[in-house]
Order: structure tokens, then sequence, then C-alpha cells
């Protein structure tokens, strides 16, 4: 006859003790799987999973030391701080420091595709556990009315114009100036981008 073994504490229990298990976990986005998580390599995404890891459910708000950070996520403490920084310039998170530690936000980002797959939009909201599944919907709703500005969620548009001779993107005004406000990363690697493509097509005429 086989047996059934429980590994655990061995102290005696009383009544009265009860089993737990934090059942508590987050999102990582296909989206960030498929198109990020090269370019940010292996420890700035241990250092981002373990910044979400302690956000709180309802505000979204993460304070974990640079020493837990380094601990939970396998790395020297120094290479947390570049590691944050990288997530900072890629839109990630972002870092106030109101009282004695870290405050981090963090920001979701999904890519918008068409029915051919190609990228047409990126939506971000701020990170809050809580509001998942209301924020999904909402989601869902702006892409049905093709909506660009909801409760909780923006919608960059971003459309790759493609030809045999030129690569461009093309953008509203207004779009850039709501997207400087809420994302300057962004705009300013899309300044850049611009500015690249300006200098190749003045040197290839």
């Amino acid at each position: 006859m086989s047996s059934l073994e429980v590994s655990g504490d061995p102290s005696p229990q009383t009544p009265d003790d009860h089993l737990q298990s934090n059942t508590y976990w987050f999102h990582i986005f296909q989206a960030m799987v498929d198109h990020e998580l090269a370019k940010l390599g292996p420890d700035a995404f241990a250092v981002y999973c373990v910044i979400k890891s302690h956000c709180n459910l309802k505000t979204g708000l993460s304070i974990p030391s640079i020493q837990t950070i380094a601990q939970k996520a396998g790395i020297s403490e120094r290479q947390v701080m570049r590691k944050i920084k990288t997530l900072e310039a890629e839109g990630y998170i972002s870092k106030t420091r109101p009282r004695k530690y870290n405050e981090y936000s963090l920001t979701e980002k999904i890519a918008i595709k068409d029915s051919q797959g190609r990228p047409r939009a990126l939506a971000h909201w701020k990170y809050r556990p809580a509001q998942i599944q209301s924020t999904v919907e909402e989601l869902k709703r702006m892409l049905r009315h093709k909506q660009t500005v909801g409760q909780d969620i923006y919608i960059e548009h971003l459309h790759i114009v493609q030809n045999q001779t030129n690569i461009g993107f093309q953008i509203s005004p207004a779009d850039l100036e709501n997207l400087a406000n809420s994302n300057p990363a962004i705009y300013q690697t899309l300044l850049s981008i611009r500015s690249s493509i300006q200098k190749r097509n003045s040197t290839e005429e």
C-alpha cells in the first residue's frame, strides 16, 4: 500500500491553525515577452518582476528596497540601479522618492495590430492589480469604438508607412503633443527616428 507524505512544519498544530497561501500574482503581457524581453535582457526583466510583485493591489505603488530587489533578482545592488534606469528609459517604470525610500509605479504597454498583424498603435496605462479586469474590458471597448482616450488608458496612434524607397511614420500633431506629456521617453525616441529619417532622405537626394 502506498503512503502519502506531506512535507511541512513538523511541529504539532492546534485545531485553530489555518493553512495559508499567497494566491496573488501579476500579469506579464505576451507583447513584452515578444518584443521587449530580448532588448531589456534577463536582469532588467528580473528587476521588473520583483518590483511588480511588490505592488500595492489598489494603488499600484511598489516600495521594495534596492537590497530586497537585489536579493530576489539574484544580482548586485549596483546592477539593480542600472537596470532600474533601463526600465525607466523604456517607459516601464517611473520612480519617485517622497520619503526615505523609492516608490515605483509601473506602466503597462501593449501593441495594437491590424488584421494582417501589422502594428498600428500602442496602448498604455498605469498598472493597478485590483483593476486588471476592468482595464482589459475598457481596452476592448475602446478598440470596438475606435477610441483613443479612456478613463485609464491612452492609445497612441503610430501608423507605419513603408514602400520601396522610403520608410517613415505618421502621427498627428495633437497625438505628438499628448505623447510629449504622457510618455517623454517614447516622444524623444520618435523625434530621434524622425531626425534620422530626414538625414537619410537628404543624403539620398
